[in-house]
Formats: C-alpha cells, sequence, structure tokens
C-alpha cells in the first residue's frame, strides 16, 4: 500500500512540471499581445524620441507610468571594469586597445513582459558606422550599428527593429 502512494506521488510530482511546459508553449508572445508599455529613462532623451515613435505606430500605447503596463522598456548601459598597473608605485588606469572583432556596446535596451519579468527582446546599440543596405532577419536580439546617428535616428532604428521582430512574430502560424 506504501509502495502505491509512494508510485503515485512520484507520477504527479514528474508529470505537473512536464504539463506546466505543454500549457505555456502555445501562450502568444506579450508582444502580441500587450497594449500599454513603460519607457524608462535612457541616455541621450532616446526616451522622448521613443515614446513619440511609439505613439506613431500605435501598436503600443508608451506610458511614463510603470504601474498596470503590459511590456517595460529600458535601458542599460554596459558595466566595464578598469585595470589598473602600477607606475612608481601608484596605481593607474590600463590603457585599453581597441579590438576590432570586439563589440562596443554603448548600451542595450530591453523589453520585458512586466508580470512574469521575463525578456522579449533585446537590442544592442554599438558604437560601429552604419552599413548602407544592411538587411538582416528579425530576432529576438538584434543589433544597432549607431556611430554617427543622432538621438532621433537611433530611437527610429530601435522602434523600427521592434516593429520588424513585431511583425515576424505576427506573421507566424500558431504564435496569435
Amino acid at each position: 500500500m506504501k509502495l502505491a502512494r509512494y508510485c503515485l506521488l512520484s507520477l504527479c510530482l514528474f508529470s505537473a512540471p512536464v504539463m506546466g511546459q505543454q500549457k505555456n508553449q502555445g501562450a502568444p508572445s506579450p508582444l502580441i499581445e500587450g497594449k500599454l508599455m513603460y519607457v524608462g529613462t535612457m541616455p541621450q532623451n532616446l526616451d522622448a524620441w521613443i515614446v513619440n515613435d511609439l505613439s506613431i505606430w500605435g501598436k503600443y500605447k508608451p506610458t511614463r507610468q510603470i504601474e498596470g503596463v503590459d511590456l517595460v522598456m529600458k535601458a542599460y548601459e554596459p558595466e566595464t571594469e578598469v585595470q589598473y598597473k602600477m607606475r612608481k608605485g601608484i596605481p593607474q588606469p590600463k590603457e585599453v586597445r581597441k579590438d576590432p572583432k570586439r563589440k562596443n556596446v554603448m548600451f542595450s535596451i530591453i523589453v520585458e513582459d512586466w508580470v512574469t519579468g521575463y525578456q522579449v527582446w533585446q537590442v544592442d546599440i554599438i558604437d560601429r558606422k552604419p552599413k548602407r543596405d544592411e538587411n538582416t532577419a528579425p530576432s529576438e536580439d538584434a543589433e544597432i550599428n549607431a556611430r554617427g546617428l543622432s538621438s532621433q535616428q537611433i530611437a527610429q532604428a530601435i522602434t523600427r527593429e521592434l516593429r520588424r521582430y513585431v511583425d515576424h512574430l505576427g506573421s507566424q502560424p500558431g504564435v496569435h
């Protein structure tokens, strides 16, 4: 009798996570379902331009109050460690050589589901010259080359990439 109880208990414990995963797979993306988006403060006054571009697009209603929103858009600047070397017994910052293969990320914009905290989209703003006729497939993790662009142009590029990804998600069967 005890063996039957333990078998039933273990069956319930092992099947619950699997059933939860199956239920979640058919759920629509928060980018498709969301309507209200909080836009946090961003460097170079990008937040004002992004709010304007999102309003023009009309898919999301941008707001400056985080309570009750569906999506949250925030900017993060990468943390860099300063390395030191000793010169005449005094620690001095080490000069960092520019590596052409390394991405120089100025900052990242992240869109996440407010309820779950799950990151649904990210774009890295990179300190490189934009390439002409650069067409990449829309993805959850995009990059924008922004050297020499104004704040308005960067905000337009961010909104354009987000729109391309949302349209891509909307065109896929089974996502709605």
